[in-house]
């Protein structure tokens, strides 16, 4: 009987995973190069040209001010260096959000600076054949020691 518990947990975790492995390939090839032209732009630090990757109705909920601090503390990060490939890590299809269903992609990208390593958890937004930033964040032993 635990033999077969350890079985059907080991099966279920193993097509979850191959299930997660298959829908990453299906957007990957949309995807990734978004994020790879993002994150440079992205990492300039400029409020005016990240909320301009933004969907335009998150964007819209996020104060100017907020966002000018939220940009100004991730620049502690300095220059972008390099990026390495992305990591798809779940994809939430025709989810209830706070602007209405969409379909939500997340990855995880680690990435150099010039003054730290840090990890870009990155959101985005299906918008047809594109994508615009849903949400984001960095995570780095610099930016948790300010």
């Amino acid at each position: 009987m635990i033999a077969l518990w350890v079985v059907s947990i080991a099966a279920a975790v193993g097509g979850l995973e191959i299930y997660k492995s298959y829908q990453g390939q299906e957007f990957d090839k949309t995807a990734v190069p978004y994020i790879r032209q993002v994150i440079p732009e992205i990492s300039t630090w400029d409020p005016e040209t990240v909320k301009a990757l933004m969907a335009p109705e998150v964007a819209a909920t996020i104060p100017d001010e907020k966002f000018i601090r939220v940009m100004r503390f991730f620049s502690k990060l300095g220059a972008l260096q390099s990026i390495d490939e992305p990591e798809f890590s779940e994809a939430h299809v025709d989810r209830e959000t706070d602007i209405g269903r969409q379909t939500i992609l997340e990855y995880k990208i680690d990435a150099r600076y010039e003054n730290d390593e840090a990890e870009i958890n990155l959101q985005l937004l299906e918008k047809g054949a594109s994508y615009e930033i849903y949400r984001f964040n960095f995570s780095s032993e610099l930016l948790l020691s300010s």
